[in-house]
């Protein structure tokens, strides 16, 4: 069984050398039947990580999702 590390090696590019965007893009652009659902959850943790720093406010994650969906 692929430990945490293994699986970043080998489906994230860890240890290629790749600048930090770059290891991102590639990730979550790799396999097209997954690119939408990657790209999502990317966002949603993104947004709950700044959320819970208290960089996003409540009100500014209520605006990102009205515009995502006006």
């Amino acid at each position: 069984m692929p430990n945490k590390e293994d699986i970043l090696r080998e489906k994230t590019y860890k240890n290629d050398a790749l600048e930090l965007e770059r290891r991102v893009f590639y990730t979550l652009s790799d396999e097209k039947g997954l690119q939408d659902h990657r790209n999502t959850k990317a966002i949603a943790l993104l947004v709950k990580a700044l959320h819970e720093k208290k960089q996003l406010s409540d009100e500014e994650v209520d605006e990102l999702l009205l515009q995502c969906v006006s």
